[in-house]
């Protein structure tokens, strides 16, 4: 990515976890919006490693579920 950007990171990180293969994103956001997402992806069964740098791996998997119970954090915004 050309800039570190929260949306797209999260965006591409989604598009990726039920894709084939492997895709790694370079200067990724860092912030911890990125890293909530991941462990709550990695949680009900995808494969995210590197959330919180600027380089994320995601290795796609066939398919997402369980049943979790996930805190949401609060928007930081508020």
């Amino acid at each position: 990515m050309s800039f570190a950007s929260v949306g797209t990171t999260i965006n591409n990180i989604l598009a990726a976890v039920l894709a084939n293969g492997t895709a790694t994103l370079s200067n990724a956001a860092k912030e911890s919006h990125i890293v909530y997402v991941s462990n709550f992806l990695n949680t009900i069964g995808a494969d995210i490693t590197g959330s919180g740098t600027d380089k994320i791996t995601i290795n796609g998997v066939k398919s997402l579920g369980g049943n979790v119970t996930y805190l949401v954090v609060p928007d930081k915004l508020k």
